[in-house]
């Protein structure tokens, strides 16, 4: 792109990024829609704001700002390429005045984060959406975002009160005002809000902040069906019931539940309410009495109230996951957003929904109707084969009978979302000719070229038809030049691109940049799945720096698998050509010499203790592994001195023992993989091996999971050593010394062991019973602990981005007061120790790493 080198002496080159995958990764968010960018600038200043928009103006270069990409219609997209300018790395509270009420911040705040940072003063910022824990307040405040406490506490726009905006051409302009209140001429702060990037790039926002309520109860309230609710509910708010938050999920949406996380309803139950009230304890007393007479009067079938903070949150639970779970109701299934926002006045609920309901049977389509009934904002969602034709010309005309439907009821298509792309070809029925000339005269005023984020909102260059610029139109439109990933079809299917997998990539903690993140990892493989990329070397080195590490699963409310895709896509990359240099000579020696570091044979029993003497058979056979064998010097004595101590019967491969095959697996070169898997089950079966034990995470996960996968698991059980100490030390066979010092150990689950295999307790069961060691947990630890940076093959491809992973984990557990980091991994151990010594030089912090096989061998009697 021409005007790359201009904006690289604006921000500077390591915040401009034209890579091929990284501008894939921005094409796509929660609509059906997609947008190719074709340069990403990351700002960190108004200043520097101004000079991109000043030389995209001078040079007629479309801008589209960003912030979390959480967008459900598009808005956030490169409909007409150009550059997107990410706000994420603005992200500074600048100022919390509380005796004012306000927080003056930068767009790239996420709402989340200003709320923990509220929290301790008793003060929140009342917009609450779906997305708080990545939203940006940028980008609430443009689509004038809302959520479930609006009913009582209003939008985003109420609690805007000043502004800095930079227009198109890069002048910079102030609006509003930190006073309560002003009548100073146009409320030019409030025209910015849901304006969606068109008419200026926000920097900077003074928001109103609050108390928060003395005493808050939540309550469900189940009905048999969604008319009897809805009535309930309506004459709840017109009798002046101050609720603050109001759910619906209809019959539809309970299913969902119930088949995808088994959620508990009652025979009978048609329709779920859940609410909370809150203010004074003793106003308060008298709602749930109001509520319950009402809810009465309609025919409630039963109610569960409570005011604990830890009850809350299953009874919360339903509505929180509904969203997710409807791309999990059905293999290739997902949930597919086109007209889901629309609001209604209140006295008209009950009506809208039995339209929504009718329309649903007049096309045989099941709808789920959900959303913020107390404000008059429903959700109707759609859950399609995104592989079949027919299903999409119903839902397109679907979203068109819910237009009909709003404009008729007197009420709005976006209630809290915007209007993006995948409104605008319905806007005009709301706001009329006259609107949209308005809405397009204002546009010219401030932007007469037209860069800010053009093709939105039904402005000049708006798609006209739904299904324009659809990045589902591959499968749409037969599944021509589709090429399946087979069963991880269904995983690349399932994500909705909501972006909570942020909260847990590592990777994408240290960049910030999407391709480095499970969402744009996704993008990547979908985009290899529809035939609109092929694969490259661009896309090799981001697919190649995932940790595979399986942390995004679990912040997933899908819990997609996207380490299986990554993997996937990686053998198609290898399939290709496109295995990267680095791992050629690795899978090489993996067949030649038996382990990836270019080790000779004769120097991986180097580790053995001085008098060892291998068995021909025994009731245990120990694999030691790569890393153990060639890279330490500790974990195999310990391993042995326990054995030893417990009298167990166990020998080795000696220089026979070969790689695992787990690099090779994770790297997607499977002629390898299934090489080494081959030659080691012949081995296996010469020795007569019956229990195959190791103290490597990856080695035991290869044998356990992937050899009876591919073929090779067979005559033998493999067993991890965390399996075996747990089981000696219950068994009373092994003494510990009782005067062994003190010391404050932390457990570092592996993320072979722990998340793709779900061991959590026995290695903390093991650290436990040990005399004089206390066990501490790092804040993030069992499903949500961060990776060492080793995972994933990252640590021989990019060493520095592993490095620094690493060192995250390291300050997170001297932070915790550690005086050791433990694990149950030889390769976790490694990373780690790396880490550590770089802490130590960069004098952050000391602390040792230790093996679990090494500490429990150190206390040993």
């Amino acid at each position: 792109m021409e005007i790359s080198k201009r904006l690289a002496e604006i921000v500077g080159e390591e915040n401009v990024v034209v890579g091929e995958a990284d501008c894939l990764a921005y094409a796509r968010d929660m609509s059906v829609h997609m947008g190719l960018p074709e340069a990403m600038v990351f700002a960190h200043s108004t200043e520097q704001v101004s000079q991109v928009l000043r030389a995209c103006h001078e040079a007629g270069v479309p801008v589209t700002a960003r912030g979390g990409g959480t967008s459900v219609t598009g808005a956030a997209l490169a409909a007409n390429g150009g550059v997107v300018l990410n706000l994420i790395r603005m992200n500074q509270i600048l100022e919390i005045n509380l005796p004012d009420h306000y927080a003056r911040v930068q767009p790239g705040v996420v709402c989340g984060a200003l709320n923990a940072a509220l929290v301790k003063d008793r003060f929140f910022f009342p917009p609450d959406p779906g997305s708080a824990g990545i939203a940006t307040i940028g980008g609430m405040i443009n689509t004038n975002a809302s959520g479930i406490r609006a009913v009582k506490y209003g939008t985003t726009k109420d609690y805007v009160m000043a502004l800095t905006v930079v227009l198109a051409d890069g002048r910079v302009l102030k609006v509003g005002s930190k006073a309560p209140k002003t009548s100073s001429g146009y409320n030019l702060a409030q025209l910015f809000c849901a304006s969606e990037g068109t008419l200026g790039v926000i920097t900077e926002a003074t928001v109103k902040i609050l108390p928060q309520p003395e005493y808050a109860i939540s309550a469900r309230l189940e009905f048999g069906g969604i008319s009897s609710a809805g009535a309930a509910v309506t004459e709840m708010l017109t009798t002046g019931v101050p609720i603050a938050t109001c759910e619906i999920l209809d019959d539809v949406s309970i299913q969902v539940l119930v088949k995808a996380i088994g959620l508990k309803v009652e025979p009978g139950v048609g329709c779920l309410i859940m609410l909370e009230l809150d203010g004074h304890r003793a106003a308060v007393g008298d709602y749930v009495k109001q509520v319950e007479a009402i809810s009465a009067k309609h025919g409630i079938l039963r109610s569960k109230w409570t005011d604990d903070p830890v009850e809350k949150a299953p009874l919360w639970e339903a509505r929180h996951k509904l969203v997710p779970a409807m791309s999990r109701l059905k293999p290739g299934y997902r949930l597919v957003p086109l007209m889901e926002d629309f609001g209604v006045p209140v006295t008209k609920i009950p009506e809208t929904i039995k339209q929504i309901q009718a329309i649903g049977k007049k096309h045989g389509f099941p709808i789920a109707t959900f959303g913020h009934i107390g404000d008059g904002n429903l959700h109707a969602t759609f859950i399609m084969d995104v592989k079949n034709a027919a299903e999409w010309e119903a839902v397109k005309k679907i979203a068109q009978d819910l237009v009909e439907v709003t404009a008729a009821m007197e009420g709005t298509m976006s209630a809290e979302h915007g209007l993006g792309m995948a409104k605008a070809p319905y806007i005009n029925v709301e706001l009329g000719p006259v609107g949209m000339q308005v809405m397009q005269a204002v546009k010219d005023a401030l932007d007469p070229q037209g860069i800010l984020n053009p093709g939105k909102m039904g402005l000049k260059g708006s798609i006209a038809d739904v299904y324009q610029a659809s990045g589902f139109e591959p499968l749409r439109a037969g599944q021509k030049g589709v090429a399946s990933f087979g069963e991880m079809d269904n995983e690349i299917v399932a994500c909705i691109q909501c972006g909570f997998c942020r909260l847990g990539c590592p990777t994408y903690a240290q960049t910030n940049l999407e391709a480095m993140n499970a969402r744009g990892r996704i993008t990547l493989a979908f985009a290899l799945l529809t035939g609109q990329a092929q694969p490259s070397a661009d896309m090799a080195r981001r697919l190649y720096q995932c940790m595979l590490c399986l942390n995004c699963k679990y912040t997933c409310p899908a819990q997609v698998n996207v380490a299986g895709v990554v993997q996937a896509a990686r053998q198609r990359l290898v399939q290709a050509g496109f295995l990267p240099e680095t791992f050629k000579k690795l899978m090489n020696d993996m067949i030649e010499l038996g382990n990836p570091f270019a080790q000779p044979r004769d120097k991986r029993c180097d580790s053995y203790p001085v008098g060892y003497e291998a068995k021909d058979r025994a009731e245990v056979m120990l694999h030691l592994g790569c890393v153990a064998s060639y890279q330490d010097v500790r974990i195999i004595p310990a391993l042995m001195k326990i054995l030893d101590a417990a009298g167990l019967d166990y020998t080795t491969m000696g220089q026979q023992e070969n790689c695992c095959g787990y690099l090779a697996y994770l790297v997607g070169d499977m002629q390898t993989f299934n090489a080494v898997a081959a030659a080691n089950a012949a081995l296996f079966q010469d020795k007569g091996v019956r229990t195959l034990l190791t103290a490597c995470a990856g080695c035991y996960k290869t044998f356990a999971e992937l050899y009876p996968k591919h073929g090779f698991g067979d005559g033998y059980q493999p067993e991890h050593a965390v399996f075996l100490l747990e089981r000696l030390i219950g068994e009373g066979r092994l003494r510990f010394k009782d005067d062994a010092p003190a010391t404050r150990v932390i457990y570092h689950d592996p993320c072979d062991l722990g998340r793709h295999l779900g061991v959590y307790e026995p290695p903390r069961q093991v650290i436990k019973a040990l005399p004089g060691v206390e066990l501490v947990e790092f804040p993030q630890n069992r499903s949500l602990a961060k990776c060492c940076g080793g995972g994933g093959g990252v640590k021989a491809f990019d060493n520095a981005l592993g490095g620094d992973i690493a060192l995250e984990r390291i300050k997170a557990a001297i932070a915790q007061g550690a005086e050791a980091v433990v694990s149950a991994c030889p390769s976790c151990k490694n990373s780690l120790n790396q880490a550590a010594a770089r802490a130590r030089k960069e004098k952050i912090g000391k602390i040792k790493v230790l093996d679990i096989t090494e500490l429990v061998a150190s206390r040993l009697a």
